[in-house]
């Protein structure tokens, strides 16, 4: 058998195409039999040992106290891994499982829960965004989704007539705009907010506007008629039609069905679509999940429960007494129910245990068994529980 100079394991984080059959061809990685590799933590701190860390004075806000926010695995990625799991008879360490379910928020559920009476979630239905107050769903609707909830058309008006000693410049479009003093004025700028989807408040804008005070941009300007924006409602029958966006806020706002905003007080969300929620509900999950300890606590023990209610063996091992889940229950060496073949092996990894398959490998002449038939035992005494592998090669009783 040819053996490579790299070991070939189980990696947990390869949740795509997930592969857990061990490869018994290869497991020449150079590590110590040590037991104290068992897992392989890379020398970082166990994060469950240490004391809950406090939340910084910046998760101090409005959101605090009015949440209920549950973190836990995402059902298909769990039964990915324990389906894996079962199929390769390697044993994991629950804080590598619960690690693995950590590191991309792809593989977490988060269920929020609003506790106020009054207060719920607005989803816009055009997109899905979430939102704490409703005024702010009508606002993204009207700012991002106009075009899902009316028809939008656009007529030439007439020129602009008067003397006009200044007029107004957009510093984000260059586009003129009239004076404050035009008849029209919140109109024409809320026209122009909604057509370039510029995301400030009206009153804001306004104030960023440039003053032009040039008589020939001024005439310039004058020549060149007004947009003006008609709305029509999307409905078969009885369809509405609006001169003015505060109307389209007030259809948007009294419709008494769930058409374009939903309400709800509970939540449910993949961790990677946090991205949903306006900037300061998304500026609040992201510190909770970035600063809280305990939902990483609680994702342990979720973990561990999930698969004792799955009936995987849970153990514990080494110096440290990591916890361990493990497909096969133990079953206890009796010598005449193993083959010959069976029962040499077990006594070479009683007699120098923990070890490695390569390690054990490299006795076949001692055994008198060819690399192949080890390898083949070996499988099987894992499968049936005889013996554990665990994801770093390691083999034991």
């Amino acid at each position: 058998m040819e053996e490579n100079n790299k070991e070939e394991k189980v990696d947990l984080s390869q949740l795509k195409d997930l592969d857990f059959a061990p490869d018994w061809n290869d497991k020449t990685n150079k590590v110590k039999n040590n037991s104290k590799d068992i897992p392989k933590q890379r020398d970082r701190r166990r994060e469950f040992k240490g004391k809950q860390k406090e939340l910084p004075s910046r998760y101090e806000n409005s959101f605090n106290n009015k949440f209920k926010i549950t973190v836990s695995a995402d059902k298909k990625i769990l039964d990915t891994l324990k389906k894996g799991i079962r199929k390769s008879g390697i044993s994991y360490s629950l804080e590598e499982i619960n690690r693995t379910i950590i590191d991309k928020k792809n593989r977490l559920q988060i269920t929020i829960e609003n506790l106020t009476e009054l207060d719920v979630f607005f989803t816009t239905t055009f997109d899905n965004s979430i939102f704490s107050t409703k005024s702010s769903a009508i606002k993204h609707i009207v700012n991002k989704g106009l075009k899902h909830v009316v028809n939008i058309t656009e007529t030439i008006g007439e020129n602009p007539s008067g003397n006009f000693k200044n007029i107004l410049k957009c510093t984000k479009t260059d586009v003129l705009l009239p004076p404050k003093s035009f008849h029209d004025f919140e109109s024409v700028i809320k026209t122009h907010l909604i057509e370039n989807r510029i995301g400030l408040s009206y009153d804001k804008y306004v104030d960023s506007l440039q003053i032009v005070e040039d008589e020939l941009t001024i005439t310039k300007w004058k020549n060149e008629p007004l947009k003006i924006l008609s709305y029509e409602t999307k409905e078969l029958n009885n369809k509405k039609r609006f001169n003015k966006i505060e109307a389209v806020v007030g259809y948007i706002s009294s419709t008494e069905s769930e058409k374009f905003i939903q309400s709800s007080k509970i939540i449910k969300i993949k961790g990677d679509n946090i991205d949903r929620f306006e900037k300061k509900l998304n500026d609040f999950m992201c510190d909770f999940l970035n600063t809280s300890y305990q939902w990483k606590k609680d994702l342990f023990f979720n973990i561990l429960i999930n698969f004792k209610k799955s009936g995987f063996y849970i153990f514990k091992y080494g110096p440290k007494k990591y916890l361990f889940a493990a497909a096969q229950n133990p079953k206890s060496i009796e010598v005449e129910k193993l083959s010959k073949n069976c029962v040499k092996i077990v006594e070479l990894i009683q007699s120098d245990k923990p070890t490695r398959i390569l390690h054990i490998l490299s006795q076949s002449e001692k055994l008198k068994l060819e690399k192949k038939q080890i390898l083949t035992e070996l499988k099987w005494l894992v499968k049936e529980g005889y013996i554990k592998e665990f994801s770093d090669g390691t083999i034991a009783c």
